[in-house]
């Protein structure tokens, strides 16, 4: 990655905790689970005070196919649905020259966390109800999925490419498939 896109990184990506250094036992805590829409829950009830949902998030992992919460003490898994997050909004990013770097999209999810779409966050395709739609990966094993506004305001600035029949968008000097 280099230096310029890693200052735009720094300025959009929230941190999150160093889960992969914690190696803690599992946890009795009880049933949590994040529904397709990005909605957590606990024991059933839905967790409503988004600080409590953006602090699960932020210890939240993807190891060997499973989704967890890892704390340095204690692990807890977590049944997803579909996608853990949901990409509900994007903008242009404005300072993205400040950095050196080609225009980029910036992502909304639905705890209000911003993602650059780029080499380290990239677009990529995936099943969801049985369609090929967009993702956008993100660190420590997880994913959003792209929602259907947002694709198909994503569908009017992106270039078709008749070679492959194929809807491309463009971001941080990358070119992602988008259908």
């Amino acid at each position: 990655m280099t230096s310029k896109l890693a200052q735009l990184l720094a300025h959009y990506v929230s941190s999150h905790s160093p889960t992969e250094r914690w190696q803690a036992g599992e946890c009795g805590v009880g049933d949590f689970s994040i529904d397709t829409s990005g909605r957590w829950y606990h024991q059933g009830d839905e967790i409503k005070r988004l600080a409590l949902v953006k602090l699960f998030a932020s210890v939240l992992c993807r190891e060997d196919g499973a989704y967890r919460l890892k704390t340095p003490s204690e692990t807890c898994l977590v049944s997803v649905d579909a996608s853990p997050f949901v990409i509900v909004a994007w903008h242009e990013c404005q300072i993205a020259a400040q950095y050196g770097v080609a225009p980029t999209i910036i992502c909304e999810d639905n705890l209000g966390r911003f993602w650059p779409i780029c080499e380290t966050f990239p677009l990529y395709l995936d099943d969801y109800k049985g369609q090929q739609i967009p993702h956008l990966k993100l660190n420590y094993g997880l994913h959003a999925r792209i929602d259907r506004n947002v694709f198909y305001q994503w569908i009017e600035i992106a270039e078709l490419s008749e070679q492959h029949d194929m809807m491309l968008l463009r971001s941080a000097g990358k070119t992602f498939e988008l259908s």
